[in-house]
């Protein structure tokens, strides 16, 4: 039983993480290859249909975490209807489909996703996991134990710090009746899930860091990255440190508000602790949902 608790811990963990965070503003990694780098061919698509295939995007993304994939899957394509050229999107089909144990459409999405450099780690560990949720489809994990060797290495190589390709591990040598070895690769995964927070909030301290510092009364206004129109978690803390910079409270609290609901609230928390805002976030301004707020 401790091995399906643990098992449903790291699941919960990694669709939040890679169905959310990996569309909606995660870290692409580029593929170091002796191949000619993918350009992409950039097309124009009205600002109307790209909003609405972004809006659509995520309905498909919260009709997926309810089990309704088939919905899901509907939802997507009326997105790439609107706008093919969405990263990941790619990536979100081969999830879809694995749920609807659809892989060989789910293995044909994931290759897409790889030909464009797009969620490479990934799709990579994702090939992985087909090959083997088709294996216990069919009765014999054994056969694809090459296969998923060979995934499962680049994967790593493309992204060390991923998660998904220990899960992945830890999925077959639970099927393979190892519970000892799942135990340890299911660890390995949660450990790289704790440190991809731990980048996360580095990341925004360091960033909070020199905003306080190089910010003068004449400084322009920051200009925050976007992927696909829609700004990282780390990008809505820079804009919130910014506008309390500025005076501007009340755009502070809608930064802040669209960062805590993209993120895990202990890790949403912690990061509100940082100094710059218990220096400059007036009290009252912005509340936590519960009086149990986690000491830095």
């Amino acid at each position: 039983m401790w091995l399906d608790v643990l098992r449903a811990v790291l699941y919960g963990l990694l669709v939040l993480m890679l169905a959310g965070i990996a569309f909606v503003g995660g870290v692409f990694v580029a593929k170091k290859t002796a191949k000619e780098p993918f350009v992409p061919v950039v097309e124009e698509v009205a600002p109307e249909k790209r909003k609405m295939a972004r809006d659509l995007i995520e309905v498909a993304l919260a009709e997926r975490f309810a089990g309704r994939h088939r919905e899901a899957l509907d939802y997507l394509q009326q997105a790439r209807e609107q706008d093919a050229t969405l990263r990941g999107l790619n990536y979100q089909f081969a999830l879809t489909h694995l749920d609807l144990r659809d892989f060989e459409a789910a293995r044909s999405a994931a290759r897409a996703s790889l030909a464009k450099d797009e969620e490479t780690s990934n799709a990579h560990a994702l090939l992985a996991l087909i090959a083997l949720e088709q294996a216990r489809a069919e009765g014999s994990a054994d056969a694809v134990r090459e296969e998923m060797l060979e995934s499962i290495g680049r994967s790593r190589e493309t992204d060390p710090l991923n998660p998904m390709p220990h899960y992945v591990v830890a999925e077959f040598y639970r099927f393979a009746g190892q519970p000892e070895l799942a135990v340890e690769a299911y660890r390995r995964a949660l450990e790289r899930v704790s440190k991809s927070d731990s980048i996360m909030v580095s990341t925004v301290k360091a960033g909070l860091a020199g905003l306080r510092l190089h910010h003068e009364a004449d400084s322009p206004p920051l200009k925050l990255q976007s992927i696909n129109g829609i700004h990282p978690p780390e990008q809505l803390f820079f804009g919130a440190a910014d506008a309390l910079l500025r005076g501007d409270q009340a755009a502070a609290a809608d930064y802040l508000e669209q960062a805590r609901e993209r993120l895990p609230e202990a890790l949403f928390e912690a990061l509100m602790q940082d100094s710059f805002f218990q220096d400059y976030l007036p009290d009252g301004i912005f509340t936590f949902p519960s009086s149990d707020v986690p000491q830095p």
